[in-house]
């Protein structure tokens, strides 16, 4: 009698996706006309794919405040950052101070690290050589899935619009601002030396309480809300070819 051996396809086990720790949360990249990389100048790139998009149409989950200091015009790594805007990031071997800075009683940061500090220069006010960054967690509308932008610069006078208009209508009507669905898009900038893009927000279109859209926001929130950036950090910088893209 001859033994007749049947292959079986093995199936992964139900519950084998990745936890929520586990998950490295895509971040959105403002590509610019100086690019080197062949990008299209003005579009957003996702740093762990390479896909770009034009528009970013989502609802804004939270955000946060960090800093981030090149030294020399020529850097690609920062020579020290922080992830909360108070205190240099763990993965800094060599920060220039312990503290970033603190808040006041008023909300305001009282810089400690002169890095940080704004200062005059031939009677004119210069922004600090270690620049505020803000960094916001969304949910895309197209795929339901997290993402990371992190804003700097002249793209960060947007943002404080964006949220100062929010925040009014949420104390107002005592909304989330998870409520407000946005398109983040790009704006050209002519500058006197050289021209770049600016990260620009539509109007926000907020959703009525009574839509089911806001429970499953909450729940995204509840799931993605503590996540670090620096997970995303550490994934671009990291050695490993970026997965192919589909098509």
């Amino acid at each position: 009698m001859t033994e007749t051996n049947t292959q079986q396809t093995e199936r992964p086990p139900r519950n084998a996706q990745l936890r929520q720790n586990e998950l490295i949360i895509r971040r959105f990249v403002l590509n610019q006309p100086a690019s080197r990389m062949g990008l299209r100048p003005g579009w957003f790139r996702n740093s762990l794919t390479g896909e770009e998009r034009e528009h970013l149409r989502c609802h804004l989950l939270c955000w946060r405040r960090g800093r981030v200091y090149f030294e020399g015009g020529d850097a690609t790594m920062p020579t020290c950052k922080s992830n909360d805007g108070l205190k240099p990031s763990p993965v800094i071997d060599q920060p220039k101070r312990e503290a970033c800075g603190s808040v006041d009683s008023e909300g305001n940061f009282v810089p400690e690290c002169p890095l940080a500090a704004w200062r005059y220069r031939n009677g004119t006010r210069c922004a600090p050589p270690c620049r505020e960054t803000w960094s916001f967690l969304g949910i895309l509308e197209d795929d339901d899935l997290p993402f990371w932008i992190s804003l700097k610069g002249a793209s960060l006078r947007p943002a404080r619009r964006l949220l100062s208009m929010c925040y009014e209508l949420m104390r107002a009507d005592r909304r989330d601002l998870l409520d407000c669905g946005i398109t983040i898009s790009a704006r050209l900038v002519e500058g006197r030396s050289f021209d770049y893009y600016v990260v620009a927000f539509s109007d926000p279109q907020w959703l009525a309480k009574s839509d089911k859209r806001r429970k499953q926001l909450k729940r995204k929130l509840r799931k993605f809300g503590r996540a670090d950036i620096q997970a995303t950090f550490d994934a671009e910088q990291s050695d490993a070819e970026p997965p192919a893209l589909a098509g």
